[in-house]
């Protein structure tokens, strides 16, 4: 019996430490891969609330208080702007902690000396198109404008543009001349209060360059900016690279060059709020779901995806739209409570498009897969959102001669720079123009350099980043 008794006790013994070496296996492996301690999927019941509960709930879909939230306010107030003074006001009103350093001294400084009380004994700088004009992007072209208004602050010139054949004309369509000449002054406020009537043959000269001009201003290097900004900058961060500064002054120079005037600003927001012009892809827990509209302006926490392909590839490495999507499912990841699978899309490749409703039909068939990378993003699925413009995977110049109206298609172009720059995480590449002006323009004119930019380009520093 002793015997049978000691057998019986090692079986149970046995048994006891298989079953609890299973369950050791089994909870290592749930806690491997989230499983233990995962959320449940609830179902909220609103007929359980307290009676307080549900006037509070009724209150908040009503909209809470009756004041907007600061964010909110910010972006409806640019795309009201309609006037030099209405931006100076702007700038002036943005929290100093989301601008970069020295922004609203330096948009006064710029001001200040492009509209002087007197134009009278004044030197000046003409700009006029490029010979190779209409290879240039409007990135470029901005960039451009850029270099030589340093030039003019450094020399103590202002910068205007020649009306009849400024920078950037290929951007505006002939039918458009009439409206508002042949310069980027068609779409953004006056460089300037001089024009050419205060020319002389002696107080001025042109750029490019017909004649032979200063050495010192012939051999300014591009990346130069304007001395008192130099020097300001190094007193407050005396190990600041040459490149950070370069990046600085074209942020600076763009916000104060770009400011859209009244009549292209009209036509901004009465495309921003026409639903017809966008479309949204989303997943409602059950199916994907067209829409036909974009949430003015773009939430919280929401993203920006700038993709460019098109004739970009003799310049750099494209990138494919899944390392977009990759970066920001990585970022939001780390930060639920700050960024949501929200995206605004700007690309000339309608493929993009497409790959973006692909990506969101993977993620409809994996709905509640229990694994870590679904649940710890703050959404199960991404919500697209995009124009719908025209689209061709070529470079802006074909884009233009392609699709009509080159003034519409420019416009329709700034409309994107619009919706990206709403936005409050950005993923690009500063291999393009374009990405470094979005970056750029959300500082300068919505306070957001706090806010995160990530680049999926070849890793390469600022010096490369072109004009």
């Amino acid at each position: 019996m002793r015997s049978r008794s000691f057998l019986f006790t090692i079986s149970i013994g046995a048994i006891l430490i298989i079953f609890v070496s299973i369950r050791t296996e089994r909870t290592r492996q749930e806690t491997m891969h989230g499983f233990q301690y995962a959320a449940p999927d609830e179902t909220f019941d609103e007929g359980e609330l307290r009676e307080r509960d549900r006037e509070l709930l009724a209150k908040l879909a009503k909209g809470g208080s009756t004041e907007r939230d600061k964010r909110t306010q910010t972006i409806e107030r640019l795309y009201t702007l309609d006037s030099e003074d209405a931006w100076s006001r702007h700038i002036e009103d943005l929290d100093d902690e989301g601008l970069p350093a020295l922004t609203k001294f330096t948009q006064r400084y710029i001001y200040e000396h492009q509209h002087p009380k007197s134009c009278k004994d004044k030197k000046f700088i003409v700009m006029e198109a490029f010979p190779n004009d209409e290879s240039f992007g409007l990135g470029a072209v901005v960039f451009s404008i850029s270099m030589n208004l340093n030039l003019a602050l450094r020399f103590n010139r202002i910068l205007i543009f020649n009306p009849k054949n400024g920078p950037g004309r290929h951007f505006i369509d002939p039918s458009s001349h009439e409206l508002c000449g042949n310069s980027m002054e068609c779409f953004f406020e006056k460089l300037s209060s001089c024009t050419m009537d205060d020319l002389t043959p002696e107080n001025h000269f042109s750029l490019p360059a017909r004649e032979v001009i200063d050495q010192d201003i012939m051999n300014t290097p591009a990346g130069a900016i304007p001395q008192i900004f130099g020097i300001a900058l190094k007193r407050m961060y005396p190990m600041m690279t040459p490149d950070a500064l370069k990046y600085w002054w074209r942020g600076q120079s763009i916000s104060y060059i770009m400011r859209f005037n009244a009549r292209t600003m009209a036509e901004l927001l009465r495309k921003r709020r026409d639903k017809a012009l966008h479309k949204s892809l989303s997943f409602d827990g059950h199916d994907i779901v067209d829409g036909s509209s974009v949430p003015f302006p773009m939430p919280a926490g929401s993203v920006s995806m700038h993709v460019r392909h098109g004739d970009k590839g003799i310049e750099m490495s494209l990138k494919p739209f899944q390392e977009y999507i990759d970066a920001a499912e990585g970022f939001i990841s780390q930060n639920p409570m700050g960024y949501r699978k929200i995206a605004f899309v700007s690309t000339e490749n309608p493929e993009v498009l497409e790959q973006a409703r692909d990506h969101l039909q993977k993620e409809h068939e994996l709905y509640k897969v229990v694994n870590g990378k679904a649940r710890t993003t703050s959404d199960w699925a991404w919500t697209w959102y995009w124009s719908e413009i025209p689209r061709a995977n070529v470079g802006p110049e074909q884009q233009l001669e392609t699709f009509g109206n080159r003034t519409d298609m420019t416009i329709n172009w700034f409309l994107q720079l619009m919706m990206a720059i709403e936005c409050d995480m950005m993923i690009g590449t500063r291999g393009s123009g374009w990405s470094r002006m979005l970056d750029n323009l959300r500082c300068g004119w919505l306070g957001k350099c706090q806010q995160p930019f990530f680049d999926v380009g070849d890793p390469q520093d600022w010096i490369f980043y072109g004009i």
